[in-house]
């Protein structure tokens, strides 16, 4: 027997460390974005009228009836609708995936799920009873693209409900947007993050948390960086205060916050 690629080793190695137990939501995430963008590019009707069905979904101009040309897959704006939500889908998934995303994402997922099923069984329920140009009932009945689309819908479900929120990676995924918004020259947009941030971690997991001071001394370093030493002084004042609380539990993170808040503060 003929041994695989080289690549197709490396290929399935990257995809098993991606797709981890940890990882298994968004990997159903990315298989609901890409059943969705599927559904998309095949028929949504079939049968002997479906060639003769205008293009877009509006009234005819002869007859006043509603055109049905919009489910005919690509051929229309009901299409365009579903290659959105299941690129939407597929970004946030990915984001998961990788281990960045965040609340927006799973939100956008569930926001995936509704649309496009709701797209789907919408256009279920319609196909047949929408008259055509002349106002007579076509002669069609669904084709497989908006079953595809419902399939995907508890697959986009179960990732975002499935996905776990981690307080510590969202906090450091936002703390590194804040240095590279630092780095980009784009100071007061990277202040604004990185406040954020430090209220939103003195919120979850708390103020008596490593993690929560790690956040706190970036700020530190931006304000001493930007010309803000008082204010740097004061925000390392009150982290020092907080990291008593869990300075007996976490003591070698007590021994590298204070080394980062002497070498922040010069």
């Amino acid at each position: 027997m003929k041994a695989p690629a080289a690549g197709t080793g490396r290929a399935a190695a990257v995809l098993s460390s991606l797709v981890t137990a940890g990882r298994l939501p968004a990997a159903l995430g990315v298989a609901g974005a890409l059943l969705t963008l599927l559904g998309a590019v095949l028929p949504w009707v079939v049968g002997a009228g479906s060639d003769t069905l205008p293009h877009g979904f509006r009234p005819d101009t002869a007859t006043g009836a509603a055109a049905l040309g919009s489910r005919a897959g690509l051929a229309g704006g009901d299409a365009l609708v579903v290659v959105l939500t299941g690129a939407g889908a597929l970004w946030a998934a990915v984001l998961l995936l990788i281990g960045r995303g965040r609340r927006v994402h799973r939100a956008v997922l569930v926001a995936a799920a509704a649309l496009g099923g709701a797209w789907a069984a919408l256009d279920l329920a319609e196909t047949g009873t929408v008259r055509d140009r002349a106002g007579r009932l076509p002669d069609i009945t669904a084709g497989p693209g908006p079953y595809v689309v419902l399939v995907a819908v508890p697959l986009l479900v179960a990732a975002a409900v499935l996905a776990r929120h981690d307080v510590f990676e969202e906090q450091e995924v936002r703390t590194l947007r804040a240095v590279r918004l630092m780095a980009a020259g784009r100071v007061g947009e990277a202040l604004e993050a990185q406040q954020r941030t430090v209220r939103a971690a003195r919120r979850s997991p708390g103020r008596a948390h490593p993690a929560t001071a790690g956040a706190t001394v970036e700020l530190v370093r931006m304000y001493v960086w930007t010309g803000w030493p008082g204010r740097a002084a004061e925000l390392a004042r009150q982290a020092s205060e907080d990291a008593r609380a869990w300075a007996p539990d976490h003591p070698e993170d007590h021994r590298r916050f204070q080394a980062d808040i002497a070498e922040a503060l010069g």
